[in-house]
């Protein structure tokens, strides 16, 4: 069985970079670097899902939805605007040009 889990990296002002897993408490981890943050979450989290292996009680199973806030600024002195959107919203996914054109051929808008 294969589980997904957020995790988040954040660069931090004293150059550290800290990393924790969304939806588990107390999974976190610190680096001097994104790439040795990243190997000591993976570790956390390993540790931390063969630590639950060994409990008798059954875990319940995690569900982490993810949604990325869009604020958008109308003027100086007006609030911002919040919304949500999903995921994908980070990939910028866009179809190609040749699939554009291939759905537009088929009568979807492309």
């Amino acid at each position: 069985m294969t589980s997904h889990f957020p995790v988040v990296l954040e660069h931090e002002s004293n150059g550290t970079v800290s990393a924790y897993v969304v939806g588990l408490p107390g999974v976190f981890a610190a680096a001097d670097s994104e790439r040795a943050a990243a190997s000591a979450i993976r570790e956390a989290l390993r540790a931390h899902l063969a630590a639950l292996q060994e409990l008798p009680v059954s875990t319940r199973k995690l569900r982490t939805n993810l949604r990325v806030a869009c604020v958008s600024h109308q003027g100086r002195h007006a609030e911002p605007e919040v919304g949500f959107l999903g995921l994908s919203a980070l990939l910028g996914r866009r179809p190609s040009a040749k699939k554009a054109a291939a759905a537009r051929v088929n009568g979807r808008k492309g």
